[in-house]
């Protein structure tokens, strides 16, 4: 099993792999286009989601979700988790609808920026946007909606994620479920996660962004939830001078 002992049980990081129609010969073709789109293969899933948005899929350097957008200086980047990258300068490739039409296609979308990868509560990386991409980009998360400031309560809370763990949500599915574990750090909720659905944005019931999802959590301590994440107060804290993008769509 993958993972790691945590306090009196078991850590296990939702990463996922990288697709087998994802070839070098195909990742080294993205990467020569600097960040102009490239179509994707015939027998690529369909994303359910257009641009760079929280929500967005992540099909290199490992199969992950991107969650919220954040904002430094004029310049954006996309969070994600820290162990869905190796380090920083790392590019990220996203497998996503170009704007404007439904055609699938492949785009390195910029470089890390930031990377922490210590851990349920301290487990996030930013990649910093390519500015040719800007016009991509909107900070409404993928059909759960928000999010529309940060949450900084210690619950009970609903809270809906949207990822693309594998077979759950290939594609990108919304799910949701009930919070009952804040700590300072982190939080965690009963759901459905799975490998490839780490660095999903999670939002609570009033579209305020609780963090991101991280790991699955076998410890009977944690009990009722099972899903854990870094609470979006501590990746603010990690991305230093980076602040998080609300939706327009907020009142």
């Amino acid at each position: 099993m993958p993972g790691s002992a945590y306090e009196d049980g078991w850590a296990i990081p939702l990463a996922g792999s990288r697709p087998s129609w994802f070839t070098v010969a195909l990742e080294e073709q993205v990467l020569a286009a600097g960040g102009t789109p490239v179509a994707a293969p015939t027998d690529a899933p369909l994303p359910s989601e257009v641009g760079i948005r929280p929500g967005s899929w992540m099909i290199a350097p490992y199969g992950c979700t991107m969650n919220f957008i954040f904002t430094k200086s004029g310049a954006y980047g996309i969070g994600t988790a820290g162990h869905c990258v190796d380090k920083t300068g790392q590019h990220v490739i996203l497998l996503t609808l170009a704007p404007g039409t439904s055609n699938p296609v492949l785009v390195d979308i910029g470089t890390v920026v930031v990377h922490r990868n210590a851990g349920i509560g301290n487990d996030f990386a930013l990649v910093s946007i390519n500015p040719v991409l800007y016009p991509w980009v909107s900070g409404t998360t993928a059909l759960v909606g928000g999010p529309c400031g940060a949450y900084a309560g210690a619950g009970p809370e609903t809270v809906a994620h949207y990822g693309h763990g594998l077979a759950l949500g290939t594609g990108g599915t919304p799910r949701v479920g009930v919070a009952l574990t804040w700590n300072a750090d982190s939080y965690g909720w009963d759901g459905a996660a799975i490998f490839g659905d780490s660095g999903s944005p999670v939002r609570v019931t009033d579209l305020e962004a609780a963090g991101n999802l991280t790991h699955l959590v076998v410890d009977t301590k944690w009990l009722p939830s099972f899903i854990a994440g870094t609470r979006i107060g501590k990746i603010l804290q990690i991305a230093s001078g980076w602040s998080l993008v609300n939706s327009p769509l907020c009142p």
